[in-house]
C-alpha cells in the first residue's frame, strides 16, 4: 500500500508504543491529529485546540458507533455518523457550521453486536455538542437509517 499512497497513522488511547511496529514508509503523527486542507483528522479521544478552528470537518473514530434496536434486522450494525453542529460548540472563538464525522470500527471482529456487551466510549469532541443541525445515521452499505431522533442508539 505504501508504494502507491501516502500512508499516515493517527493513533489513538490504546496505541502507546506503536511506533516500535510501524513499517518504514508509514508516518505516525501525534494523536491530536492532522489537517489535510481543511479537515481535521483526528482519532477522537482528546478536545483538539483553538489552534485547529479553521477546519470545516473532524472526521474521528474513537467512539466506534453501533446501531441497537432489538426489533430491527440492522440491530447490533456498525454505522457511520454524520452530524452537523454550530462551531462555537468546539471551538468557542469562531462561529459557522462544523461537520463531524464518526467513523465505524473497521475490524468486525472489535465491536459489540449486542446491547449488553457494548460499552459506550466517550469523546470529549461530542460532550461539548448539546445542539444538533442534523444528524444522519448511516449503514456501512450508505442506506440512511436515521437522524438525531436515534443518535442515542448509536453513540
Amino acid at each position: 500500500m505504501k508504494d502507491r499512497v501516502d500512508t499516515i497513522l493517527i493513533p489513538g488511547n490504546h496505541d502507546a508504543n506503536i511506533q516500535k511496529l510501524v513499517p518504514d514508509g508509514i508516518s505516525l503523527v501525534s494523536s491530536v491529529g492532522m489537517v489535510l486542507e481543511n479537515i481535521l483528522l483526528t482519532h477522537g479521544h482528546t478536545m483538539p485546540s483553538e489552534n485547529f478552528s479553521h477546519v470545516e470537518k473532524i472526521i474521528m473514530g474513537h467512539v466506534h458507533p453501533v446501531f441497537f434496536q432489538e426489533d430491527s434486522v440492522l440491530n447490533g450494525q456498525r454505522v457511520w455518523v454524520s452530524i452537523k453542529t454550530e462551531k462555537k460548540q468546539i471551538f468557542p472563538s469562531v462561529s459557522g457550521e462544523l461537520e463531524i464525522i464518526i467513523v465505524p470500527s473497521f475490524n468486525k471482529y472489535f465491536y459489540a453486536t449486542q446491547k449488553k456487551f457494548y460499552k459506550k466510549s466517550i469523546s470529549p469532541i461530542l460532550e461539548k455538542i448539546k445542539k444538533y443541525s442534523s444528524v444522519k445515521i448511516v449503514t456501512l452499505d450508505g442506506t440512511i437509517i436515521g437522524d438525531e431522533s436515534i443518535i442515542n442508539q448509536v453513540l
